[in-house]
């Protein structure tokens, strides 16, 4: 088997503190062996634009068709602390999502941090960006070679450059699938 064709497995260990076992690794292995299909959604915060929201409800309209064709449960859920260390429930965030979305239109740089653990833990990455705001000089550049789902918005709607719909359906799809079969493998009903 190809190093592509690897199955990512979550790290054992932690991926921020130098520790020897992830605190949170019993929640994660949790959240990975049910059916649901989550995807982690990053974004800055602090941003007075509603592209987040637009970004949400269009990911919910893909949601929508899968529920019907897959009768399992899709959640897409925004990257946060509950408690305790809030970049450590980040980090299990991360692994527990099958994809995650990030935002990047704003430059922020807790959301590229983000975007790092996403790419370290394995969890299959889209990068998001609005036309309607310049890309700063430099900024990033070692993400040149990622593929970025540009955007623009209007009357309420976005439209993306590249096939994001398609690509995030495919990606959700796979999940599902793989999902479906773990959890049927193991003697689950659905």
């Amino acid at each position: 088997m190809s190093a592509c064709q690897m199955e990512v497995q979550m790290s054992p260990l932690c991926l921020l503190n130098n520790e020897n076992m992830c605190a949170k690794s019993s929640t994660v292995e949790t959240l990975k062996s049910d059916t649901t299909v989550r995807v982690a959604y990053g974004y800055d915060w602090g941003t007075m634009s509603d592209n987040s929201a637009l970004i949400f409800w269009h990911v919910e309209g893909i949601f929508r068709e899968l529920r019907k064709e897959f009768g399992i449960e899709f959640e897409m859920f925004s990257l946060g602390g509950r408690d305790g260390s809030i970049y450590c429930n980040i980090c299990s965030q991360l692994q527990s999502a099958d994809i995650a979305v990030f935002d990047l239109s704003t430059h922020n740089v807790n959301v590229a941090f983000e975007l790092g653990i996403a790419v370290g833990a394995g969890t299959h990455v889209f990068v998001l960006r609005s036309n309607h705001y310049k890309r700063q000089k430099r900024s990033f550049s070692d993400l040149n070679g990622i593929l970025e789902y540009r955007f623009t918005r209007g009357s309420g709607k976005l439209k993306f450059e590249a096939n994001f719909t398609r690509s995030l359906t495919e990606k959700l799809i796979k999940a599902a699938v793989d999902k479906i079969a773990t959890f049927q493998g193991t003697d689950g009903q659905l």
